[in-house]
């Protein structure tokens, strides 16, 4: 108990630090999302149109209303860039430096994780409530908060999902000199698969068994889904806990491979 209650103290320090940073370049930031926000406002535009013109879809234009202005704050909430940096960090040997301090590297990258993410949200939270206001008629909005809630812990273990998916890969970079097809694969992977291209809505039905119970919906549509969607409570609940469930796998995963690796880095005398 007091480890982690001493770890989350440094979590909120490293955060603050990280926080402090990288608020020197707040313009970036409203750039960077700008730019994020705009691929999802072109399909948003285009599946509109389609609908507009008599394509028979399986889902309406609430639906693709819905989905797409929430997409990027989504993406962005359950998004991580970690497997680069960590793979580099283990591949030129600076772990070594991080073994003797007090707080972990991986907490490091914890902080840096949240520091982003904090600050994005103040660019991105406001261009996300200009497009909700603009299509605010065609928009699919729960009256309860039960749904906000259940959407939240879901945003939740989304990102945590795709955070500990990075640490199993670029732990990797343990045994592999370079990492980086293996990441830029998972990307390309993960991003039809987990809605953040084309809604999974939208894929044919012979894939639906495989579709809605691979673990990257999990990362980005499944959230979507219970605002955009018509779920049933039992869909919920099976959504949820099919996402528990991908989270308690990967981590315990990345635990297993990031302990094997430090000992395998350790042996060679790092």
């Amino acid at each position: 108990m007091n480890t982690v209650v001493r770890n989350l103290r440094v979590l909120r320090r490293m955060t603050a630090a990280e926080i402090a940073q990288q608020s020197i370049y707040r313009g970036a930031w409203i750039i960077f999302m700008a730019a994020n926000i705009c691929v999802p406002i072109i399909s948003l535009l285009i599946w509109r149109t389609a609908i507009a013109n008599g394509a028979q879809l399986p889902i309406d234009e609430q639906y693709v209303t819905t989905y797409f202005v929430l997409l990027s704050f989504v993406t962005m909430a359950t998004s991580s860039w970690l497997t680069g940096f960590l793979a580099n960090d283990i591949r030129l040997g600076k772990l070594s430096s991080w073994m003797v301090r007090p707080a972990s590297l991986l907490l490091g990258f914890v902080a840096n994780n949240l520091s982003e993410k904090f600050l994005k949200l103040f660019a991105l939270v406001p261009m996300i409530g200009v497009l909700w206001w603009i299509f605010r008629d065609s928009m699919t909005i729960p009256a309860g908060p039960g749904r906000w809630a259940v959407f939240a812990v879901s945003l939740v273990l989304g990102a945590i999902l795709v955070f500990t998916i990075d640490i199993l890969i670029a732990s990797i970079a343990f045994w592999m000199d370079d990492v980086s097809a293996l990441a830029q694969a998972r990307l390309i992977i993960a991003s039809v698969l987990s809605g953040a291209v084309v809604p999974l809505a939208l894929m044919p039905d012979w894939s639906r068994g495989f579709i809605d119970n691979q673990p990257f919906r999990f990362t980005v549509s499944f959230p979507v889904e219970i605002v955009a969607g018509n779920l049933s409570g039992h869909d919920l609940l099976v959504g949820l806990g099919l996402q528990t469930a991908y989270v308690l796998v990967f981590g315990a995963l990345a635990r297993l491979v990031w302990a094997a690796g430090i000992r395998a880095y350790s042996a060679v005398g790092a």
